[in-house]
């Protein structure tokens, strides 16, 4: 095939399943498929999955997974106990006075586990929680000056962890990250409450129609 008309066929592709990027956006995808193309087996200890989406979600758990540990690694002499309580702090804050279950499932956590953390920081003295002025049933919650404090530190560290793994990707590549993955992030944020006691085949068909 013409490699022109490869690549108009290439960018007609991707302009139909991203119709709101522009050509800077497909010109960063177009080189990290081509630099990317055979690299499945060199990372991932060898054992790939048989499907590239399989491939992908491996990856992305894996890269989670040693990020905690860095920050875990790297907060050591911050008083807070998980990376979890890093996470609660900074959505309370940018939510200023969210109820519980509103920072239990932004966080994408179980209700019992988000409780738990929550008290936690309760007990530390980084939040605060009150009555809802419209249902005194409902509790929210608040950063205080300590948790403040704190959740700066940890910002700071959370920072050179990020810049250390991903030290070796371009400003590009990572620019193309974030515009592949976060349309799965608004899809699925706000679903995946809904689907909670649930069956997954039913989830599954409801999303996927197969």
């Amino acid at each position: 095939m013409n490699k022109t008309v490869e690549l108009v066929n290439e960018w007609a592709s991707f302009e139909e399943k991203y119709p709101k990027d522009n050509i800077e956006d497909f010109c960063r995808y177009y080189l990290a498929a081509k630099n990317n193309k055979d690299l499945a087996s060199q990372f991932l200890g060898g054992v790939v999955p048989p499907q590239n989406k399989s491939v992908l979600a491996k990856l992305l758990i894996k890269i989670v997974r040693m990020h905690n540990a860095y920050f875990s690694m790297s907060t050591k002499e911050i008083a807070i106990k998980q990376p979890e309580e890093f996470y609660f702090l900074s959505v309370i804050k940018q939510l200023q006075s969210p109820k519980k279950t509103e920072v239990i499932y932004y966080t994408v956590n179980e209700l019992s586990n988000g409780l738990n953390i929550l008290s936690s920081l309760i007990e530390q003295g980084y939040i605060k929680e009150q009555n809802d002025k419209e249902d005194k049933r409902t509790k929210r919650v608040s950063i205080t000056a300590k948790g403040e404090k704190v959740l700066k530190l940890c910002y700071n560290k959370i920072h050179q962890v990020s810049g250390m793994l991903f030290m070796d990707m371009s400003a590009g590549d990572i620019e193309l990250c974030i515009q592949l993955l976060k349309n799965i992030d608004l899809k699925f944020s706000g679903q995946w409450v809904q689907h909670k006691g649930k069956a997954f085949d039913d989830v599954y068909l409801s999303m996927t129609n197969k």
